[in-house]
């Protein structure tokens, strides 16, 4: 656990001082070679979007683990510098807390094209509306559901099973912002893709969104995830979504009665802005270093022998 601890913290460093590495040749080859092998193999059916997947991932989990394994044979200091540049790598904190905080400057300055710049790096994709709500809000969606995907999902499948497991997590998160069956020349080629990241991202993103609650409002968070998690198709953005926005306020779940028409209906979330932008990179940070703690705590433990 102590040297779990030591390589978060070194792996951290090292994305204080080096955030940009998207733009690093490797990660521009492995989106190239994604896309070539979706073109060779993308005839609209799951199995080849199956195959496809098994093509893409396994060779770099294969290469993952044989250069640890040949690293071991010349040193234990040798693993672990491996480790500290692997999950480097798959970590995106500061990159995305510092993209997030400038859609907020940008929005502060009333420069609504360069806030929809920034918020298309965050989301990756086009953002159609472009008014200060419209953006805020869905740069504060983003940061929810990306904090799992760039943060916890690493630190959680780093510390359980290792580097070949937070490279496969993150992989797969990569292949299901490509390949996502979300429009109809995915639809079957990219089930695969969207399920392995389903799977891999279920436990981070119950626990991120339990520790959104924890470090916001507990019990606003817990009430607008019980009620409105099914609200999203995606099953791991709907409790980061709900439970995230419960827990800043920004959506109080209830419903109340309508004067003019019968029925319930539910109340309007509230309109957002660039200090709630800023709200939700602090309630990140506070998440991080939450664990973080619990981490210390549990490698002092271990440390000084209280579990054995």
């Amino acid at each position: 656990m102590v040297h779990t601890l030591i390589i978060i913290l070194l792996a951290m460093a090292l994305d204080r001082v080096f955030p940009d590495r998207a733009r690093m040749p490797p990660f521009v080859w492995y989106e190239d070679w994604v896309r070539s092998v979706e073109q060779r193999l993308n005839a609209g059916t799951r199995g080849q979007g199956v195959f496809a997947v098994i093509v893409v991932i396994g060779p770099v989990l294969l290469g993952v683990a044989l250069i640890r394994y040949i690293l071991a044979h010349f040193g234990q200091p040798l693993v672990y510098v491996f480790d500290v540049f692997v999950l480097y790598l798959c970590l995106e904190l500061y990159r995305l807390t510092r993209t997030a905080a400038a859609v907020a400057e940008s929005l502060d300055a009333g420069d609504l094209l360069t806030a929809s710049s920034h918020a298309e790096e965050i989301t990756c994709k086009t953002v159609s509306d472009v008014s200060e709500s419209a953006l805020a809000q869905t740069t504060i969606e983003a940061v929810l559901k990306r904090t799992n995907v760039l943060i916890m999902g690493p630190l959680f499948w780093f510390t359980v099973l290792g580097p070949v497991a937070v490279v496969l997590a993150r992989l797969a998160a990569m292949l299901d912002r490509l390949w996502g069956h979300r429009n109809p020349e995915y639809q079957e080629f990219g089930w695969a893709a969207a399920r392995l990241n389903d799977i891999l991202g279920w436990v981070p993103a119950r626990i991120t969104a339990l520790s959104y609650g924890i470090m916001g409002s507990f019990e606003d968070a817990l009430h607008c995830w019980r009620r409105q998690a099914g609200m999203w198709s995606d099953i791991n953005s709907g409790p980061l979504l709900a439970s995230g926005l419960g827990a800043m306020h920004l959506n109080n779940c209830e419903e109340v009665e309508d004067e003019d028409a019968p029925g319930l209906r539910t109340v309007p979330p509230n309109v957002a802005n660039a200090g709630d932008i800023r709200r939700v990179v602090a309630l990140v940070w506070r998440v991080l270093l939450f664990w973080l703690a619990v981490a210390v705590l549990m490698a002092g433990a271990r440390l000084f022998g209280v579990f054995g």
